[in-house]
């Protein structure tokens, strides 16, 4: 008869309470409470010696506070740290935290559990066997076989959660579809093509969830129970940051860094296609734009700069790009910047792999620099500044970020899970499980750091598609991948935006009208219009898309199959479009005010109704509508032929802004949208400047704006201004200047008390 094994014990055999906290002991365990600033815990568990050390490349400040009381009490250790009281069981190890009124915030539901194993790598230097997939990011090379090295111990580990019937959950990434509520989902995550994943959400119950780690990881919310399984760890970490949604964001901006501020410039509008082939293709496309009266701020150069053959070299084809620098001069005179495509992948034809293999600077497979060696890091940076930034660069596209991309070398589309495990294993394979989610992380450190050694004034601009958790302080945006034209698209993308900007990456975008249009051999090949412009569904899809991205974040058209320049609509779709791309520019001043408190104090420019409303279930589980820079409700269309939606308006008094009408809330309200409108609705008190039409940011904030007043209730605008680009702003050269609002004496103040021209809006 086979013995039952000892189960080591979960009751605490020894307890520390310490001036920030307190540490159980236990056989099977240790778990640490620990009291940081902003009234946030940390919880640390682990087995045996603790290994990892403190320091973690993902946070810059843990720094613990003096907890307000540590005491004991019914198989407990009580601690208050601030607006937050810890409940540590010695009785079983878990954790729960409540408000100071009793109200629950945040509990474990059950054990929290490590399994040991070895974790093993593809040995360093050594020959593997590998394949090359072509997909649409490029041919790839793939490692099939290679000795493997003993890593180190690592654990599997999870963390059981228990959530309240009424809190919803926003972030984790960026899903590949909605709802922006995570209740009731299963996600793996890992990184994608079209899909991000980020340790970290926000819950209207009160609080945020930061998990420490780099690894690949499972979120269950279903009948199977709620938790949290991480594929590979040292340790489990966790901070509970308490506040709204809001404030939980900017105290995960606190742990890991408030978001970089983009030059103003990179708050207009950028166009790309897949692909401008040659110079004199860049230039036309500015002089057209400029003659046309168009909006625009950046010409993009995808894929293929370099010369054939040498796919990922830093560097121009001579045919193509005889010369860089006369480019950059050309579009610079014109007021736009060039950004270009470039890949941690370089092929071996590649001079400049030849540079990395030589100092043993590539990860297995030989073509992806090891972005986690800072010598890799730095030996990047030289190529990409000899062979691009001194001609004039302005701004990055660190393209296949991830870069395993597993689901895309097959043709059918695998299951979530299947797929989650070929890219844990390729990921674990090159850098090791604990490190599975977070190269772009360091690629994405690469640039930061090393534009920054340069002299100069340029602020980063790094378009990026995949994240982790810290990468907002690089000055990275971050967009939704190579999705397919299709109206259901378009809506899922409304809500994967406003999960991925609650993930506290506040500067995301997407491929205007979508990237694929047509249909193609692989599964990921799927849009539904062969006759592209030609046919009159995809130009209307292109509009209302068109109209929605002129109030996201970033504003940015890019696709293959057909090409994607504005002047292609004509009449009344031209026309339609066009006025957004005005009207970005008339707001400009307000949304890089806007950008520039979001670097400030942390936060986001973008965000669900959730986040202004969370006692509200029914702004609770809107997903198809948001507020931009907090006063502007966005209502995109997002079906066929529509000229009216119908849209929520929470609790207030709401401005419908192409109609002039004033809705009072909460109610749902059909709003007229013909196709030249995108409903939009502004919150009553609110104080927004605005300019008039500019083709460019230089010319729209050297302006002087109206401000412009929304009557019916109190208000304030506090308005950021700096240079609009260089770094000064982070030594105080910036100016923040309050103007507010008086409904009932009708005066606009700024902040010396004078009285500051206004107009009404609807007068």
């Amino acid at each position: 008869m086979l013995k039952a094994p000892h189960r080591p014990e979960r009751r605490a055999l020894s307890e520390e309470i310490f001036e920030s906290g307190a540490v159980i002991k236990s056989e099977y365990g240790v778990t640490r409470v620990q009291c940081l600033e902003r009234d946030i815990m940390r919880v640390t568990f682990f087995r045996g010696e603790e290994t990892q050390a403190e320091e973690s490349p993902f946070l810059i400040d843990w720094s613990t506070a003096k907890s307000k009381s540590v005491s004991k009490a019914d198989g407990c250790i009580l601690i208050t740290n601030g607006s937050l009281r810890a409940r540590l069981s010695t009785l079983d190890g878990t954790f729960s935290a409540e408000d100071l009124s009793g109200r629950p915030v945040f509990s474990e539901d059950g054990l929290k559990t490590m399994e040991a194993y070895t974790a093993r790598r593809v040995a360093r230097g050594a020959e593997a066997q590998t394949e090359t997939v072509e997909t649409a990011d490029g041919v790839k090379t793939v490692v099939r076989d290679a000795p493997r090295d003993e890593y180190k111990r690592l654990y599997r580990a999870r963390l059981p959660l228990s959530f309240r019937p009424e809190e919803a959950l926003y972030g984790l990434g960026q899903p590949e579809s909605g709802p922006a509520d995570l209740r009731g989902r299963k996600l793996y995550l890992c990184q994608a093509n079209r899909s991000i994943a980020l340790p970290f959400f926000v819950s209207t119950g009160g609080y945020g969830l930061l998990i420490d780690c780099g690894c690949p990881f499972i979120f269950n919310d279903t009948s199977e129970g709620s938790y949290l399984y991480f594929s590979g760890v040292e340790k489990l970490d966790y901070y509970i940051i308490p506040g709204t949604c809001e404030q939980a964001v900017r105290g995960y901006h606190y742990l890991t860094g408030r978001p970089a501020l983009l030059p103003a410039w990179a708050y207009g509008y950028w166009q790309s296609q897949e692909r401008y082939e040659t110079a004199d293709e860049i230039i036309r496309l500015a002089e057209g734009y400029r003659k046309a009266g168009i909006g625009l701020d950046c010409a993009v150069l995808d894929w293929c700069s370099w010369p054939d053959g040498q796919w990922g070299q830093k560097g121009f084809d001579p045919v193509r790009f005889p010369n860089p620098d006369a480019l950059t001069k050309r579009l610079h005179d014109m007021d736009v910047r060039m950004m270009i495509s470039i890949w941690p992948n370089m092929n071996p034809h590649a001079p400049q792999n030849d540079e990395f293999k030589r100092r043993n600077l590539l990860l297995p497979g030989g073509e992806l620099y090891d972005a986690l060696d800072p010598e890799a890091r730095r030996l990047y940076w030289k190529q990409t500044k000899e062979g691009l930034f001194d001609h004039g660069l302005d701004a990055w596209w660190c393209d296949s970020s991830e870069p395993w991309t597993s689901e895309w070398s097959h043709q059918e589309k695998p299951e979530d899970e299947d797929m989650y495990q070929e890219t844990l294993s390729m990921a674990s394979d090159a850098i090791g499980a604990d490190n599975g989610c977070a190269y772009p992380f360091y690629h994405a450190m690469t640039m930061w750091e090393g534009q920054r050694s340069e002299r100069g004034t340029k602020r980063v601009v790094n378009l990026t598609r995949s994240a982790w958790a810290g990468q907002q302080r690089y000055g990275t945006v971050l967009w939704s991948g190579d999705i397919s034209a299709k109206w259901e698209t378009l809506k899922k993308q409304i809500a994967v935006g406003l999960d991925m900007c609650a993930s506290g990456m506040p500067w995301w975008t997407q491929d205007i009208g979508a990237f694929f249009v047509k249909r193609g051999a692989p599964w990921y090949w799927d849009g539904d219009y062969e006759d592209g412009w030609n046919d009159p569904e995809y130009r209307e899809l292109f509009v209302r898309w068109y109209q929605y991205a002129a109030f996201l974040p970033v504003f940015r058209g890019h696709g293959t199959d057909i090409r994607r320049e504005l002047t292609n609509l004509r009449g009344e779709e031209y026309e339609a479009a066009l006025k957004y791309n005005r009207a970005r520019y008339q707001l400009l001043p307000y949304i890089y005010s806007a950008a520039g408190l979001t670097a400030r104090h942390g936060g986001l420019i973008m965000k669900p109704l959730g986040f202004e409303f969370p006692d509200d279930k029914a702004a609770r589980g809107t997903d198809d509508e948001y507020l931009f820079c907090d006063k502007i409700l966005v209502c995109p269309v997002t079906e066929y032929k529509a000229r009216k939606r119908k849209v929520y308006l929470p609790q207030g008094m709401w401005y419908e802004m192409a109609a002039g009408k004033r809705v009072c809330g909460p109610t749902v309200y059909e709003a007229e949208a013909p196709l030249y409108v995108l409903p939009l609705f502004v919150k009553a008190g609110s104080v927004i400047p605005a300019v008039d039409t500019s083709v460019c940011a230089r010319e729209a904030m050297s302006k002087e704006p109206v401000m412009w007043v929304f009557p019916g209730a109190d208000g304030k605008l506090d308005w950021y201004r700096d240079a609009g680009d260089g770094y000064g702003y982070e030594n105080g050269e910036y100016t923040v200047e309050t103007y507010t609002w008086n409904d009932k004496n009708r005066s606009l103040l700024n902040g010396k008390g004078e009285n500051v021209p206004f107009r009404v809006f609807g007068e």
